[in-house]
């Protein structure tokens, strides 16, 4: 049974995160010739301020305009 975990940053509608589900049980069943109710698929959600990249949240980075990393 394949089981995929993905995470994500939050702010995705759940139109989107039901596409990412689908398309990603569609892939592990094309690439592991699985069958689809045998794919489990887990969808987490970070809150930006829960992630950072040189020591800054993405939260601050996004709030200030910048790219991620880059003071």
């Amino acid at each position: 049974m394949p089981i995929a975990e993905i995470l994500i940053f939050e702010g995705r509608t759940d139109d989107q995160k039901r596409k990412i589900l689908r398309e990603v049980t569609d892939a592990l069943v094309r690439s592991m010739d699985a069958e689809p109710e045998r794919v489990r698929v887990i969808l987490k959600e970070i809150p930006t301020m829960h992630f950072s990249v040189a020591g800054v949240p993405i939260a601050d980075s996004r709030a200030a305009g910048k790219p991620p990393g880059k003071a």
